[in-house]
């Protein structure tokens, strides 16, 4: 039996050293985003989890502020490769969800790598529009009735 993995809400002064190495890990390492493009203006203005499994950080997303349509969007959602298939995700993906709620959001907002779309689905995202690319990777734009 797994240990159920901690999840953490912080800014990103609190959350920088610990995000940081687990997206460079799956984003830069694993999928070949340019590291340029894996840092932007939003990561100052999220909130980020992170996501601990005894002790040792193993995932990470972001939650961007509340838009004027009441939107707000998920992204940056990693676990490292050797902690997949425990539900870091979901417990991830909960949390963001959770304080999207808190927050009053209406509808959350996401682009999912197309291969993993159907894991959003599980938590009632709907695909809306079809296939793009970032970063040289296929996504789809998801959203959520909050």
């Amino acid at each position: 039996m797994h240990t159920r993995p901690h999840v953490a809400l912080l800014d990103w002064s609190h959350a920088k050293a610990e995000a940081q190495p687990v997206r460079k890990a799956v984003f830069v390492v694993e999928q070949g985003v340019p590291v340029e493009l894996e840092w932007d203006e939003w990561d100052e203005r999220s909130l980020h989890a992170i996501a601990t499994l005894d002790g040792k950080v193993v995932g990470t997303g972001r939650l961007l502020p509340v838009d004027d349509r009441g939107t707000v969007s998920i992204g940056r959602m990693a676990v490292l490769r050797e902690f997949r298939g425990q539900d870091i995700g979901a417990a991830i993906l909960t949390a963001l969800l959770d304080r999207a709620r808190e927050q009053r959001a209406r509808q959350a907002l996401l682009h999912a790598q197309s291969y993993v779309a159907a894991f959003y689905r599980g938590f009632g995202f709907i695909e809306r529009g079809g296939e793009f690319f970032e970063a040289g990777i296929a996504h789809v734009e998801m959203t959520l009735a909050l």
